[in-house]
Order: C-alpha cells, then sequence, then structure tokens
C-alpha cells in the first residue's frame, strides 16, 4: 500500500512539473524553463512567506497598539456641559460617515480643579445644558475614545489577513511582468526563427 501510495505521489508531481514546463519536452524553449522555474520560485516565497508575514504583521501591529495604549494612559473621561445646544442635521444633508453628530462648545472640569472649554462631537439636536462624557487627554484637551482591547485585537486581526494577500498581489504582479518579458523574448525568438526557416519551407513547396 505504501509503495502505491508512493508511486501516486510521484506521477502527480511528474504530471506537475510538465504543467510547469519542467519535464524533458524538446518544444520547451529555454525561455520556457526560465518562466517554469521562476513561477516555481515565486509560488515557494509566497508559501514560506504567507504565515510569516502573517506573524510578523501581527507582532508588528500589536507592538504599535500597545505602546499607543501606554501613552493614553493618562486619558480619562470626564463630564462636560454644553454651552450651546446642537443643530438639527437638515434631511438632505450627506455625510461620508453613518454617525449623525455635530461639533458643539462645551466646558468641563479636569480632576486638578481647572476649567476647559473646547468643541466636542454630540448628537444632533442634543439642549444646551445637557452633561455629556467626554474623553480628554492628560492635557485636558479633547482627545476621543482611547484605543481599547477589542478594537486593538480587530486591528492586528486585519493586519494578519491583509498581509498575506498584499503578498500575493506583490508577487502576481511580479509574475505577469516575468511572463510578459518573457513573452516578448519568444515572440522575438519565433519572428526570427521563422524568418531563417520560413522562406526555406515555401521553396519546398
Amino acid at each position: 500500500m505504501r509503495m502505491r501510495r508512493l508511486v501516486r505521489t510521484t506521477g502527480r508531481l511528474t504530471r506537475f512539473a510538465r504543467r510547469l514546463w519542467l519535464g524533458r519536452n524538446p518544444l520547451h524553449r529555454r525561455m520556457d524553463r526560465i518562466e517554469a522555474w521562476i513561477t516555481t520560485g515565486l509560488l515557494a516565497i509566497f508559501l514560506a512567506g504567507a504565515p510569516l508575514s502573517w506573524i510578523a504583521t501581527g507582532r508588528w501591529v500589536q507592538h504599535g497598539g500597545r505602546a499607543e495604549q501606554r501613552a493614553q494612559q493618562a486619558w480619562r473621561q470626564v463630564p462636560a456641559v454644553l454651552l450651546h445646544s446642537a443643530p438639527a442635521l437638515p434631511r438632505f444633508y450627506f455625510r461620508t460617515s453613518w454617525d449623525p453628530s455635530v461639533d458643539v462648545l462645551a466646558r468641563w472640569t479636569m480632576p486638578g480643579g481647572q476649567v476647559r472649554t473646547g468643541m466636542v462631537s454630540v448628537p444632533s439636536g442634543t439642549s444646551m445644558g445637557r452633561t455629556v462624557p467626554v474623553w480628554v487627554d492628560g492635557t485636558g484637551r479633547p482627545s476621543g475614545p482611547p484605543l481599547f482591547a477589542s478594537a486593538l485585537a480587530k486591528r492586528v486581526l486585519g493586519a494578519e489577513v491583509l498581509a498575506p494577500l498584499a503578498l500575493a498581489t506583490l508577487l502576481l504582479s511580479v509574475a505577469r511582468l516575468v511572463r510578459w518579458q518573457m513573452d516578448r523574448r519568444r515572440m522575438a525568438g519565433w519572428e526570427a526563427d521563422w524568418a531563417f526557416t520560413g522562406p526555406r519551407w515555401t521553396r519546398h513547396r
């Protein structure tokens, strides 16, 4: 049974190699064999590089995210009082985001007692005097929400998925460029051969 499986595997590899123009077919030119070896090399690079790019990119993004979280340790959420009412958005207003919020002037007090004012994003139609939670940095300026663990996990996963896709796109571009160059050389070789054998073939007809 093992011998049969070995023979079947060897036969499949041989057929695959023939498809890649690695067989001893006399009709295959030198350009065909070079292109086949380059294609095989690009495939090997992808098979080896895809998992490495997945791991390396994930670790790099995670390291950057943790550094970002350490820099955001001083951020905190404070209550802010709106100094103006948030205008309602007109029905025909077009936004690129699904968040229907507007910027309104507000005032808040830091834990040390310092009073700060600035523009904060609130839902449209929020009335003046309303208290809303606002994320601020260590100096008291509005900062937006920090990078939470769930958001970092999504960022890492997205980078891990995109890394092999980017590698595949790059290698496919290289393969297409190689194929284009090889086709040009093959066409030039065929034209040269036909220029030499064409007149002789027509005379023998």
